[in-house]
Formats: C-alpha cells, structure tokens, sequence
C-alpha cells in the first residue's frame, strides 16, 4: 500500500475504536467518548504474551490497522467485528 492509502486507513482508527467503547459502556456514560479523548481510556499494554509467542492486543491502533490493510473496504466497527470473527 501506499503512503496516501495508509493515511486514509489511519484515520479510521480512532472512530472505530470510539464505536467500540462506546458499546462496552453504559449510555450516559457512552455520550461523554469522542475521537479527542479515546487514547486515554484505552489501556496502555499494546502487546500480550500467550502461548509462549507475543500478539498484539485486541483494538489497538495496530490491531485494527493489520485488518484495515487486508480489508480497506472497512469504515465501521461493526464491519470490522464480521470480518474479524469470521477469519
């Protein structure tokens, strides 16, 4: 991919991890996350060791970008969550 393409996927990645916070969360609690203060509730381990291999963890800016780079077709969380539980 090229470097406009990987912008453009990059800036995909805050709003779909807001989307995904915001389903976890209570509504009024839920109205409060935008894309300006999503990094801060998300947890700051990037990685976990299972299995005796290292994996990114689960939505991090990393995790959505390997599915972003296979799929560019994906703009919502919830396209995300069908592709990445069926592969």
């Amino acid at each position: 991919m090229n470097a406009k393409q990987i912008k453009k996927l990059r800036k995909l990645v805050r709003p779909i991890q807001v989307e995904w916070l915001r389903e976890l969360l209570p509504e009024d609690q839920a109205k409060d996350i935008n894309i300006g203060n999503v990094e801060g509730l998300l947890p700051e381990q990037t990685h976990a060791f299972g299995q005796g291999q290292l994996h990114v963890s689960y939505m991090t800016d990393k995790w959505i970008m390997k599915y972003l780079k296979q799929y560019p077709n994906i703009t919502t969380y919830k396209e995300l969550m069908e592709i990445s539980n069926n592969g």
